[in-house]
């Protein structure tokens, strides 16, 4: 397969798994006991920050809400990578940049997350350097 095809695909993974996060929202395992009361304690306790109330609730639903956004972008970016792949253009450096944040995430999610967000940002950077290995006119 040629470059653009690997970061095609890429592309769709990354919005696959902007979509799985988003759809995971509110994030938390509210049927446990022990789980509901965590979550009703972050709703409960409020602090100002930067010139606002807020609740550590609040800032666990903006941050995942984050997340989601810019998953979304990566896979917009990807998407746009592969055509600048497909045109001749230089992607390579982009591609590689893309490959490290993915490879990060990975490491986070094995590390603080569960395995579903490990395997997607391991398939991604997968597509990323396969796209890196295989020249786009071969």
């Amino acid at each position: 397969m040629r470059a653009s095809l690997w970061l095609r695909t890429a592309a769709v993974i990354a919005a696959l798994y902007a979509a799985a996060h988003t759809a995971g929202m509110p994030w938390t395992p509210t049927h446990e006991t022990l789980a509901q009361g965590v979550v009703a304690a972050m709703r409960d306790v409020h602090f100002r920050a930067a010139g606002a109330v807020r609740s550590y609730w609040d800032f666990y639903q903006g941050f995942g809400l984050a997340i989601s956004v810019l998953l979304a972008v990566e896979a917009i970016l990807l998407w746009q990578l592969a055509a600048l792949a497909r045109a001749g253009s230089r992607y390579r450096a982009m591609a590689v940049t893309h490959l490290i944040g993915f490879v990060l995430l990975g490491l986070v999610a094995a590390r603080y997350i569960f395995a579903l967000p490990l395997w997607l940002a391991l398939a991604i950077a997968t597509c990323l350097i396969l796209a890196l290995l295989r020249p786009e006119n071969s």
